[in-house]
This record gives structure tokens, sequence and C-alpha cells, in this order.
């Protein structure tokens, strides 16, 4: 029996003329039960403020009396809280306890799992698959790295599967249902507001713009199967998941093996199909789209209610035998295909094709690590100038321009520049405080490779 846990009239508050008030009051007590952090056993004070308070909230009161009522119609919100309250004892979704004279109020465990269910389904929020998809991960990641600790989480994401697999097929039905119904509603507003409100806000997956980005969550699907199928095929894995099952769950090890076997089937199972699925959804989702936009197309034409009155003519032409008269219609042009509004064209996704890596020739690499040393050697640092000159001078006090050698860009480059060390700002003080510059007033060439002023370097140590 389905309802063998439950009271049997349970549903006659729902049903009666004042379900309206009934449910909304049933949405806030939910929160008022679900607060886990408090005792779950209430004072009947709390609940009949708590009754009050959605009372409050709610625009228009009005009790409709019922045939087993034998009290007058309530006055006061009060009087109101009251009477629901006592609705609820009395059907069962309240359970009083008195002791002498304090009274307190609970919700049985199945009463509490039945509202929380109404109210989910009545709430209907968005799911979010990068969330889903990563904690199934997480889980078959955690039964790969310790298999007789945490082996029984395989089972939680075999739940998971099975709750992300029903909820596809939720949103499926769902826009399947609501395609009729839009196609079949003529009025426009009411099309482009059951759009959003039904389908935008009630059915769309919360993270669909990532389903079609690199950001996809289905990017670890092949993961997931991996993880799944090596459960199966790795005998001395699949044995030791089987045992954490066993212990966790008391069972018999032949039990736990087919339980183990189970899920990982109902993983994969889940995962290797999702793409059909997937392709199914997008396109019932691509024809509500283009009903929308269309319906909102014409709303925004000069001429509000054209196409119901074009497809009303072109319904009537179909079932009599002559065409009828068109009458207020157009002033001007007669409709015709030019007419029609052109179709968007869905977007077809790329041709698969093969990624190859591309291989980088030997002289590419040559060619580019010569120019990075090159680079390299032009750079000039205050280290390679102070070596340059220590080098050049050696143990001597001072050296002539003519004496210094040139055997590398490098030194070619600290050559140049230690002429105008002088004015290499604070990074080359120090080479000032080692080194002294003294010119002439005479050029000379050295080494055919600069014509410069004679200088004479000598240490600071020796006056020049």
């Amino acid at each position: 029996m389905l309802f063998k846990y439950l009271p049997d009239e349970i549903f006659q508050a729902l049903a009666g003329s004042n379900r309206q008030l009934i449910e909304q009051v049933l949405i806030d007590l939910a929160d008022v039960f679900y607060d886990y952090a408090e005792d779950p056993i209430k004072e009947k004070s709390t609940i009949v403020e708590s009754i009050e308070d959605s009372l409050h909230k709610m625009d228009m009161l009005s009790w409709q009396e019922d045939h087993k009522d034998a009290f007058d119609s309530p006055k006061t919100i009060h009087e109101y809280a009251l009477r629901i309250y006592h609705r609820l004892v009395n059907t069962g979704w309240l359970v009083e306890e008195q002791e002498l004279y304090h009274i307190s109020v609970l919700m049985s465990p199945q009463i509490s799992m039945l509202l929380k269910a109404l109210v989910e389904i009545s709430r209907h929020g968005k799911r979010n698959y990068g969330a889903t998809v990563l904690s199934i991960l997480s889980n078959l990641e955690s039964v790969f790295n310790h298999p007789k600790e945490r082996g029984v989480t395989l089972n939680q994401s075999a739940a998971a599967c099975r709750d992300f697999s029903a909820h596809l097929n939720q949103i499926l039905l769902g826009i399947r249902g609501l395609q009729r119904e839009l196609f079949a509603n003529k009025d426009p507003k009411a099309i482009v507001a059951g759009f959003f409100d039904l389908f935008v806000d009630g059915i769309l997956i919360a993270d669909y713009k990532t389903l079609k980005t690199s950001n996809n969550p289905f990017r670890f699907r092949r993961k997931i199967l991996e993880l799944a199928q090596d459960f199966l095929s790795d005998e001395d894995m699949f044995s030791k998941i089987s045992k954490c099952y066993a212990d966790q769950q008391v069972i018999s090890f032949e039990v736990a093996r087919a339980m183990v076997e189970s899920d990982c089937l109902t993983i994969i199972q889940t995962f290797s199909n999702i793409e059909q699925r997937l392709e199914r959804i997008d396109e019932y989702r691509y024809r509500l789209e283009k009903r929308a936009a269309d319906t909102a197309r014409y709303m925004d034409s000069s001429r509000p209610g054209m196409a119901n009155k074009i497809a009303g003519i072109i319904s009537e032409a179909v079932i009599k035998t002559q065409l009828p008269v068109l009458k207020n219609i157009v002033g001007c042009r007669i409709v015709g295909m030019e007419s029609a509004a052109a179709p968007m064209k869905r977007r077809e996704p790329p041709l698969p094709r093969v990624i190859t890596p591309a291989v980088v020739s030997q002289g590419a690499l040559s060619v580019r690590d010569s120019n990075r040393r090159f680079h390299e050697a032009r750079q000039v640092t205050v280290a390679k100038l102070q070596s340059y000159a220590q080098r050049q001078l050696g143990s001597k006090e001072e050296k002539h321009i003519l004496d210094f050698t040139i055997d590398s860009v490098e030194d070619f480059v600290c050559f140049d520049h230690l002429r105008y060390v002088g004015s290499l700002g604070v990074n080359a003080k120090q080479i000032e405080e080692e080194f002294d510059v003294t010119f002439t007033n005479k050029y000379v060439d050295v080494h055919d490779f600069i014509e410069c002023r004679e200088f004479v370097v000598c240490r600071r140590s020796k006056v020049c």
C-alpha cells in the first residue's frame, strides 16, 4: 500500500474548499519543522504564531464553511490561525502531545517526508549539472584510492546517477508537455509568458549554457566511465569494494558483489548514453524557443493578432473548397510566401576532426635558441659590466682603451657601455665606486670595432 503509513484523512485538508489557505500554511510550516538546529518538538503557541504570520502575508482571507464544521466563520487572524491549526491536527498533519497543562506539537516522520516531497515538487528548483557530475567523480576517485574504507560511497554515486537520470527524463517530458500546451494556445501573450515562466524558470537547467562551452561539466564523463569499468574489470578492487559493502551494510559477501556490479552498471549506463538524451532535450528546446521567438516577432508588429487571423484563413481554406474572401487583413499587399517570416536556422555542431600534435623541426628550435641566446647576450646588467672590467684589469691598477679585448658580443656590449658607466643611474653605483673612467680629447679606433674617445680605466684605490 502506498499510504499505509499515513492517516486516512491526510488529504482532506488539501481537498477542501479552504485548501489555498492550508497550502500556504503548510509551505511555511515546512521551514519551521525543517530547522534542524532546533528541537523538532514545538510549542503550540509557536505553531499558531507561525500560522498567523503566514496569513498576514496573504492578500485576502476567505473561509469557506465545510459541511462538517459546526462553528461560526472566523473574524480575526487569530481565529483563522486556530481554525487552520485544528484542521491540521484533525487530519493528521500535526500531532499534539499533552503533559499536564503543557501542549507540544510535532510532525511524524512519515508526514514530514510527505510534506518535504510536496514542497520540492511545488518549488521545482533548477538543478546544477556541474555540481552533480563533480560529486559523482569525487566519490568514485575516493573509492579508487581507498576501496576498503570508502568503497560504500560507490552506492551513493549510483544513487546520484539514478536521480540525475530521472531529472533528465523529467526535463524531457516537461518540455514535451509544455510544447503541446503552448502550441495549442493562440494567445501570443500567454505563449511568451508561459515560455519564460514554465520553461526558463521551471524546467531549464541552471548551467545549461556551460553545456556548449569548454567548461562543460560532462568533460569528466570519460574519467567516470573509466573508473566504473576499472571497478568491474579489476577483481582485487572489486573484492575490496564488495567487502566494504558487506561490512557497512551488514549483508553477505555475495549480495554485496551483486550490489557493486549493479551500481557500476548504473553509472556506466547513465553516462554512456548521455549525449543522445541531451540531443533530444536540445531538439525540444529549439522548437520551444523558435515558437516563442516567432510569437514575440508577431506581437511586435504593427497589427496585433495578424498571425491568428492568417492561421484562421489558412484553416478555412483547407476545410472549404473555395477560397475565403480576404477582408480587413492587409490593406495594400496580398498575403504570400514573401510575407512569411524566415525560420531560424539551427546551429549544427562542427564535424569531428582528428587533432594531431604539431611537430616543430629541429632547425626551428635551433633558430629559436640562437635568437634567445643573442638577445640575452645583448642585455646589459651590472654583474656583466663588473665582471668584464675585473677580467680586463686583472691584477693591474689601470688599463688603456686599446689594451681591452673584445672576444664576443657580450664583450662588445660591455665595452660600449663601460664608457657611460657614470650615466647608467643608481644600478651602476657599485661600478662607479670600484672603477673610474678618465677621458682625453683624442679619438682612437679600437680593434676595427668602434671609434671613440680615448679613455683609461683605473681602480678607485689608485688615483688616475
